[in-house]
């Protein structure tokens, strides 16, 4: 029987807050620039996330908010002409919810970063990282585990 504890999502005490913050795109003659600029957060020890989405002037209909992306701050080689930022994953952000997503665990510390559709003129953004339980703890012990009985 496996007794272990998995992670408990469902337990606030697990997630802190990264960033509450409110955006307007500017107003410039030329409407195509009038957008909201990309933004990019810091996230440290955590590939689980809930990112909240909400904009005062979408349409009821409008359903994308933004999209995310992993990027790791590696190049692998110094010699390469694009800069220290490879892009992991990517995940599409969904208006007035919370979104649940995950990343692949490659780096202790990585940059999330999020493009806003050119269509939204304001949004809200709430970002939580989960810093609970390790889930990838289980699977290495299994792996440990099966490695020793195979002797």
């Amino acid at each position: 029987m496996n007794d272990r504890q998995l992670p408990d999502f469902l337990d606030p005490i697990e997630w802190n807050l990264v960033a509450r913050a409110s955006y307007t795109a500017p107003e410039t003659p030329t409407p195509y620039l009038n957008r909201l600029p990309l933004r990019s957060y810091l996230i440290e020890n955590s590939h689980a996330l809930i990112i909240g989405l909400s904009s005062e002037s979408a349409r009821s209909n409008w359903d994308t908010g933004a999209w995310c992306y992993q990027l790791i701050p590696f190049l692998p080689s110094s010699t390469s002409n694009f800069p220290a930022a490879v892009q992991a994953g990517g995940h599409r952000l969904r208006l007035r919810r919370l979104n649940f997503v995950m990343f692949q665990r490659l780096s202790g510390t990585w940059v999330l970063e999020m493009q806003f559709p050119y269509w939204l003129n304001d949004v809200t953004v709430e970002i939580w990282r989960y810093d609970g339980r390790d889930f990838d703890l289980f699977q290495r012990s299994d792996d440990i585990a099966a490695a020793i009985a195979a002797g």
